[in-house]
């Protein structure tokens, strides 16, 4: 495993003899670049680049897409060089493939490889690149659901360490590091993945050796030492070439210090949104009592106080009661009326955390807090009085909290208030011109209909993060159960709080209208001293003129909108009109997937009968939240979208619209139902795997009614270890796939067939009536698996043990009798079955 993820420096003599050696291999990272010749069209130069399939840096899916950690730093370094590509593969598995690639580079077949380690050896043969394009890690990796681990650096320990074929390099990093922790290494031989797996299962071994860049499912690291840099090479006597390479590569580091950092986390450590919790954490919760948590009254939507109720509302309040739920930690909430107190309450002691506050490193040292991973991150915007729209600022009236601690210079003339909502009172009535305030912040006190005056705009120089802060000294253990809640937190239920918390319902009243419309007010008074045909009149023009001033302002919000990616609706009730924010001028619905999942009239596309209903399902609802549904796109296909909406109320309570954003999550949804199909198979045969068989037929037996039946039935392949003895693991391999495939079209679909290792699967049936009937199924089976046959052309043979399922079953229990059975067949001879 960690010889084939990067290579280190020797001759190339060396290299050929010594390839399947641990230690010549340890990266995993290659690609080769293009020849250094000019294209045909347009003299573009082409690079020939060495291209090996490796799992996580040089891919290719089954239509011929590259993908990979090295193919997007290739793509990213061509923006700047203007090369194309021409990726050479060769036969053979990695090993053989690195060997031929390294051959041709030498000689100048091809121009560029990736994913070399520096060694003067190597130095000798090829050029390398100025500066590397990524790190690779020596690990200690864990299984993801072990929350046992601990490296307590003030105890001796014995550490069981599951490694193979290392090389003495990867040994003395590894000791190394345990010598600076006080662990003593014991190893624990392994010759494949799959034993270390299982070396780590079974309990065998604490941790697994590994290297960053070699990704297994279900693993996480807990511990890296060790860092070597790798680089691109090319042929001796490419200087161009290689200096083009060197600027490319200093301007992306340059442009986006974070380029490396986000690829390395897309391809090597994909993100897991299981919430688990260590020993040391859960005895935290157990034995903590409730933390008090400081909210600040004047900061909606993310915390403020109902004016009616009292009650304390807000985003980061919604979400301490969800780390409540998750976790069992109890929050009191601390209502705080501005900044400043709350500065005075943590410097006091007398609250545990802050529900909300920014992601600043200068702040939480002057508040003496720790802070937990951002949970959103926003935009500033400014806020200005409607008259401020087209003016210069410089030299304007700002208006800022009192308790602001900045100390730089102001572009306009500050002016201090003691709260938010006073600053917004103050811009809308031209007090003073203009503040900046957080994306969130500022969007709610603009939907409020009071505030008639105002206009926001974009301020791009800046974002705001928000996070919780912890008081200090800060338990590593709650510190550590907030941020495993922000990060497994799934998206659409972070969406979902954000939502709740960011459309302001606002009630017109009659007071309101005369207050913000006094003139049409006046008309409307004077209109009723006149006959019914004038007040009718006049109703018609005050409600054009309504209409007109609704476009406006829609007009207005699909425009903020706009600044960003997702789609904004509104759904009206009565109608069934949908209004979509971002349709460009002159766009056409069809070529526009949102458009044609959402027409304009639901009525308007009569070929989606049932999607229709589901849609008007959904809107009429009256729910708020978030749906994800599959709905045809513009070549009919079926896409599945995410629906955060929010239901909007008249002054009577009515609901009138329903507004929200709309969010293409095919891609992810077909991406996540891969990843669950692969981690429920088995890498071999294609089904069921052992932990995923257990799960379903545990289910179906739960699902058993009264009089219901099942089955379960093991298969065990006769004197399998003699097949491998004789003919070798690939025929073996091959065998198991055949009595796979065998099975898996012997039963019908909603039967269960699994492998739970080794040469044995497990198969369960539903709705088998008697043990005739089952009987009759394992004679069928012997008789299409003898249908196979060996090198030797002998016919193959299985033994089987089978148990009727009866309701209040459960797994355990049948597995045992069905097992008795099978080695009751095995011992009659084999080539039968027994039923229990």
């Amino acid at each position: 495993m960690h010889n084939k993820l990067a290579v280190t420096g020797g001759s190339r003599r060396f290299f050929k003899g010594k390839l399947c050696l641990a230690g010549l291999l340890m990266l995993l990272f290659w690609h080769l670049l293009p020849i250094q010749g000019l294209a045909a069209d347009g003299g573009r130069q082409v690079v020939r680049v060495g291209y090996p399939i490796q799992l996580g840096m040089t891919e290719v899916d089954e239509q011929g897409n590259y993908s990979g950690y090295t193919y997007e730093y290739l793509e990213e370094i061509a923006q700047y060089t203007g090369w194309d590509y021409e990726f050479v593969q060769v036969e053979g598995d990695l090993n053989e493939s690195l060997v031929t690639l390294m051959d041709m580079l030498e000689k100048g077949e091809i121009d560029l490889m990736g994913g070399m380690l520096y060694s003067s050896e190597m130095e000798q043969l090829y050029d390398y690149s100025s500066n590397s394009y990524g790190i690779v890690y020596t690990v200690f990796q864990v299984l993801y659901d072990d929350t046992d681990y601990v490296n307590d650096s003030q105890v001796e320990k014995t550490l069981r360490v599951a490694m193979y074929g290392q090389s003495r390099k990867h040994k003395e990093e590894m000791e190394d590091y345990c010598r600076m922790n006080l662990q003593i290494p014991q190893i624990v031989p392994c010759t494949t993945i799959e034993e270390h797996l299982r070396a780590l299962q079974e309990g065998r071994a604490d941790v697994m050796l590994n290297t960053s860049m070699n990704y297994i499912e279900g693993l996480r690291t807990v511990a890296r030492f060790a860092p070597k840099p790798f680089y691109f090479v090319t042929s001796k006597g490419k200087g161009g070439l290689l200096t083009k390479l060197d600027e490319a590569l200093h301007s992306i580091e340059q442009t986006d210090p974070y380029f490396m950092t986000t690829l390395h986390e897309k391809y090597f450590n994909p993100s897991n949104k299981e919430l688990k919790l260590t020993a040391q954490e859960k005895e935290y919760v157990e034995n903590t009592e409730p933390l008090r948590a400081g909210v600040l009254t004047d900061l909606p939507p993310y915390s403020y106080q109902d004016k009616e109720s009292g009650e304390l509302k807000g985003i980061s309040v919604d979400l301490l009661k969800a780390i409540e739920d998750k976790t069992g930690l109890v929050f009191e909430l601390v209502p705080v009326e501005n900044e400043e107190a709350l500065a005075e309450m943590t410097a006091e002691g007398r609250v545990d955390l802050i529900g909300g506050m920014s992601y600043d490193y200068e702040q939480a040292r002057h508040r003496n807090m720790a802070m937990s991973r951002p949970y959103i991150s926003t935009q500033y915007m400014i806020l200005l009085n409607n008259k401020m729209r087209n003016e210069e600022i410089a030299g304007r009236k700002l208006a800022i909290l009192a308790s602001y601690d900045y100390q730089g210079e102001f572009v306009g003339s500050p002016v201090y208030y003691d709260s938010r909502e006073e600053i917004v009172r103050a811009i809308n009535s031209g007090e003073v011109d203009y503040t900046y305030m957080d994306a969130y912040v500022a969007q709610y006190f603009y939907n409020r209909s009071e505030f008639e005056n105002l206009y926001v705009a974009p301020q791009m120089l800046q974002e705001n993060r928000t996070c919780i802060g912890v008081s200090k000294p800060a338990s590593p253990e709650l510190l550590n159960i907030i941020n495993k809640v922000i990060i497994t937190m799934p998206e659409k239920e972070l969406q979902s709080i954000i939502y709740s918390n960011t459309i302001y319902r606002s009630d017109i009243t009659l007071l309101e209208m005369v207050r913000r419309h006094p003139l049409q007010a006046v008309a409307v008074a004077a209109a009723v001293l006149l006959v019914v045909i004038g007040v009718l009149s006049w109703g018609v023009v005050t409600r054009e003129k309504l209409n007109r001033k609704i476009s406006l302002e829609l007009k207005k919000h699909q425009e903020l909108y706009g600044l960003v990616n997702d789609y904004f609706f509104e759904y009206d009730l009565k109608k069934e009109l949908f209004t979509v924010s971002g349709k460009k001028e002159g766009e056409k619905h069809e070529n526009n997937v949102v458009y044609r999942l959402f027409p304009e009239r639901i009525a308007d596309a009569p070929e989606n009968g049932k999607y229709r209903e589901i849609l008007r399902r959904i809107m009429h609802s009256g729910r708020d939240g978030v749906e994800e549904i599959q709905l045809p796109g513009i070549n009919r296909e079926l896409h599945w979208m995410r629906i955060a909406m929010k239901n909007i109320y008249d002054h009577k309570g009515a609901p009138v619209c329903v507004i929200g954003r709309i969010s293409d999550i095919n891609e992810e949804k077909q991406e996540r139902d891969r990843l669950k199909n692969q981690a429920e198979r088995d890498s071999l045969t294609h089904v069921y795997n052992a932990k995923t068989s257990v799960r379903l037929i545990q289910e179906r037996l739960d699902q058993l009614a009264d009089g219901g039946t099942g089955a379960l039935i093991l298969v065990d392949i006769d004197k399998f270890k003699t097949i491998n003895d004789t003919y070798g693991h690939m025929e073996g391999d091959h065998i198991l796939c055949e009595v796979a495939g065998i099975l898996q079209d012997s039963f019908r679909e909603g039967d269960i067939v699994g492998r739970p290792g080794g040469d044995e699967f497990i198969i369960y049936m539903e709705r088998i009536r008697d043990t005739r009937t089952l009987g009759d199924k394992c004679e069928r089976l012997l008789q299409r698996i003898s249908e196979i046959r060996m090198p030797d052309k002998k016919s193959l043979t299985i033994s089987l043990g089978a148990v009727l399922a009866r309701p209040q079953n459960d797994y355990d229990s049948l597995y045992i009798k069905a097992d008795k059975a099978l080695y009751r067949a095995k011992k009659e001879g084999r080539n039968t079955y027994f039923i229990a």
